[in-house]
């Protein structure tokens, strides 16, 4: 047999990982399970797995910083003062940042999916402000770019 299954939200993700540590009485941070839950990518299985193994690496709590590191999501922090200076066209900026993320050794294919996750999101609040969501990740600095970048520049990168 064969299963189509739909990928989940991010949302569903989050609020599911959330009634499983209330319930086992183990301590976490939101943004913890909001990194968790986008590094999921649409599977609860994956999901709960990831759950488990921060857990662990927490010592038996759920907190940010551990998360990330575990994930190897620290470096994705610097993209939008990136894309910022690219705006601007300050190439020495760019690449001493670039260089800072370098030595934390971060899963590059990663970083770059979030790059494209954090233009897409600058595109949409500029054709849609009110579609911003309280989950997405650094949503402060989407507005900032969203009301900073021309969106022919946006489409470009």
């Amino acid at each position: 047999l064969q299963f189509n299954l739909k990928r989940l939200p991010p949302d569903q993700i989050h609020a599911q990982f959330e009634r499983i540590l209330t319930a086992e009485q183990v301590g976490f941070d939101q943004e913890a399970l909001t990194v968790l839950a986008r590094g999921a990518d649409g599977s609860m299985r994956d999901g709960l797995s990831l759950l488990d193994q921060a857990i662990a690496f927490g010592g038996g709590e759920v907190r940010t910083g551990p998360v990330r590191d575990m994930l190897g999501v620290t470096a994705s922090d610097r993209l939008p003062a990136m894309v910022a200076a690219v705006a601007r066209g300050e190439a020495e900026v760019l690449l001493q940042a670039i260089a800072a993320m370098a030595e934390q050794a971060p899963n590059f294919a990663e970083v770059l999916r979030e790059l494209v996750m954090l233009l897409h999101r600058v595109a949409v609040l500029q054709q849609v402000p009110e579609a911003q969501q309280d989950t997405w990740a650094q949503a402060e600095a989407l507005s900032e770019l969203a009301s900073q970048l021309p969106p022919e520049d946006v489409q470009l990168y």
